[in-house]
């Protein structure tokens, strides 16, 4: 079988059909993401796990009582080491940070821990602060999806320009 995507040293969407499977080793938009936020988490469990929501709460002015059914029962949970594979993974995907332009790479930390936090979209306007800015909530969304993207060409070893 001869196609044009067997004579190019590396992959890209544009070598293949619509509905034709991307090999496995081919680095899209969502991929990256989804490895980036579970590094963050991996990170997490490794360095104790912070509960994001609620510290503002209270939670910590709670005491059990002698009369709580399981306060004599208190134990820690424990936490489960990551595995091996977890560890490189995780190690792997904090390494593409580099391939982004060094500009970008607090707003791609700061989005991905948006998301890892449980978000189901990054807070724009919320980073602005953080990024040192007053406005241009939608111009950290369009930089954030350029960054992604370098990390996407880096990896899938396409010639790109930050």
């Amino acid at each position: 079988m001869t196609d044009a995507s067997s004579s190019v040293d590396h992959p890209s969407a544009d070598n293949y059909a619509e509905g034709q499977v991307l090999p496995p080793t081919f680095y899209d938009f969502e991929r990256v993401q989804e490895r980036l936020v579970e590094a963050l988490q991996f990170q997490w469990r490794i360095e104790g796990g912070r509960w994001s929501f609620a510290s503002d709460g209270p939670w910590h002015l709670i005491v059990r009582d002698w009369w709580d059914w399981a306060s004599h029962e208190d134990k820690p949970v424990p936490r489960i080491p990551l595995s091996r594979e977890q560890h490189a993974r995780m190690e792997e995907a904090s390494g593409w940070l580099t391939l982004a332009p060094e500009r970008d790479r607090k707003l791609v930390v700061l989005a991905v821990t948006a998301l890892a936090a449980g978000r189901k979209q990054v807070p724009w306007r919320r980073l602005l602060k953080p990024m040192g800015l007053t406005r241009g909530a939608d111009g950290l969304r369009m930089r954030y999806s350029r960054a992604v993207t370098c990390i996407c060409h880096a990896l899938n070893g396409a010639d790109f320009r930050a």
